[in-house]
């Protein structure tokens, strides 16, 4: 500690200018947002470092921010965890700078496997996990012109592949900073926000003059006659994926939303509640961004496929399939206590679950083959149908809502909403479907002049 400061009081003032008579590197810093005393580093761009738990207003805080300062002297900030750094320095334990400073790839990726397990769904840390096993084989320099080359090594900047690894980027930018409490000086916000930025700048430039960008992933939409047929033929067999498949064409449900839905409405002035309709889960729960309310696209089939009497037996059926596991939101790697307050608990394995009836459909179901209408619901007969996965049934959900006469009055906005997703996706998807003369119509029996 430094000489003759141990019992005197010191101002803020005071302890600025002490800091600076240490050494020319480091400052500490009052952060107008935070009650812990900051430490700039001024060879560093500025970078500041919170010591948490170290407050501004407490006397034998400050003296051992100055103490802290004094150790560090004209070195790298080293890369261990703030707060062991904090209770090291108090305890007047050594600390080699040099040999804290030091990182490999195995520290740092167990670091961030713990960090997604904690803090992400199963099916997105999955992602992360497997860019993760690619940058640790390959081992780039931490430096950030190595980040960026190994990022630019197997995709271009407009490419699907360029934004997962950017995104499994920043998990590990937050594993870092959470356990040093700094973020790292090769990979910051800062300039993986500037990739994501070219990327989707990029991204535009690619689809401005592109059609048909939307139907990648679209192989066949039945038409109503289409699939009472199918169902027909397999529902004496097949009791519960005809519910499944009835059930995703019919709301325009994922697969995974079939586990976490709530039960068909009935009639109910009181809470102006109206018969059909089926709520879905937001984010906690499904992959949708928000929670939201679908309507039946046929609502005869509620009745035809007994789909209110039979929802609570087939969907405890199909969790009994495919079980979900809950976790809590707060911490990942711990099961969902519903006595928590602020913890609503999040599903951890929607991929698997909607994996069910993808493979009942895949090695089990009759082939089921549909061709993809244009943007005025028509299809040609010319054209090979192709064999339909089951998320193609809430594209039909879509599809059906944009082309079809019936739904007219439905606006994109509205179609989004009961989708679970927004205006920007839904436009991304579907826009193919609202056609030229369609737009046409539309404008000209609004406008008059």
């Amino acid at each position: 500690m430094p000489k003759n400061i141990q019992k005197r009081p010191i101002n803020w003032d005071k302890l600025v200018q002490m800091a600076s008579n240490i050494g020319d590197r480091y400052r500490v810093y009052k952060h107008k947002r935070s009650p812990f005393i900051h430490i700039i580093d001024r060879f560093n761009n500025n970078k500041k470092v919170s010591l948490k738990g170290l407050f501004v207003d407490v006397l034998e805080d400050r003296l051992l921010a100055l103490k802290i300062v004094e150790h560090l002297g004209e070195e790298t900030f080293p890369s261990i965890n703030v707060v062991t750094l904090i209770e090291r320095i108090r305890n007047d334990e050594a600390i080699d700078i040099a040999e804290n400073n030091t990182l490999d790839w195995q520290s740092l990726k167990e670091c961030t496997e713990n960090h997604v397990i904690k803090t992400m769904k199963g099916s997105s840390g999955k992602n992360v996990r497997a860019t993760l096993n690619r940058i640790y084989e390959d081992k780039p320099e931490f430096k950030w012109e190595a980040i960026l080359k190994w990022l630019k090594k197997k995709h271009t900047v407009d490419q699907r592949g360029f934004l997962n690894n950017l995104d499994s980027l920043e998990q590990i930018r937050l594993a870092y900073l959470g356990q040093k409490g700094v973020e790292p000086e090769w990979l910051t916000r800062e300039l993986l926000l500037e990739q994501r930025s070219l990327h989707n700048q990029s991204k535009k430039k690619l689809n401005r003059y592109q059609n048909n960008t939307d139907m990648v992933d679209i192989r066949g939409i039945p038409t109503k006659k289409e699939a009472e047929k199918y169902f027909e033929n397999i529902k004496d067999e097949f009791p519960l994926e005809t519910w499944c498949l009835v059930m995703m064409m019919n709301y325009g449900l994922r697969n995974h939303e079939l586990h976490h839905i709530e039960e068909i409405t009935s009639d109910d002035p009181s809470k102006n509640m109206k018969w059909g309709w089926v709520y879905v889960a937001g984010e906690w729960r499904t992959k949708s961004k928000f929670e939201h309310w679908t309507f039946p696209i046929f609502p005869d089939w509620i009745k035809k496929y007994h789909l209110k009497d039979n929802f609570r037996n087939y969907q405890d059926l199909l969790r009994s399939k495919a079980k979900m596991n809950i976790v809590s939101a707060l911490d990942k790697t711990k099961k969902w206590d519903k006595s928590i307050q602020n913890d609503r608990g999040v599903c951890d394995n929607n991929s698997y679950l909607g994996n069910w009836i993808t493979k009942r459909m895949k090695a089990v179901l009759p082939i089921w083959k549909a061709r993809v209408p244009d943007s005025n619901g028509i299809r040609n007969k010319k054209e090979a149908a192709q064999p339909i996965k089951p998320y193609d049934l809430r594209h039909t959900w879509a599809i059906t809502v944009a082309t079809d006469s019936k739904w007219s009055k439905i606006s994109d906005v509205e179609a989004a909403q009961a989708m679970g997703h927004d205006i920007s996706t839904h436009k991304k998807h579907y826009q193919r479907w609202i056609s030229s003369e369609a737009k046409r119509s539309q404008v000209m029996s609004t406008i008059t002049f």
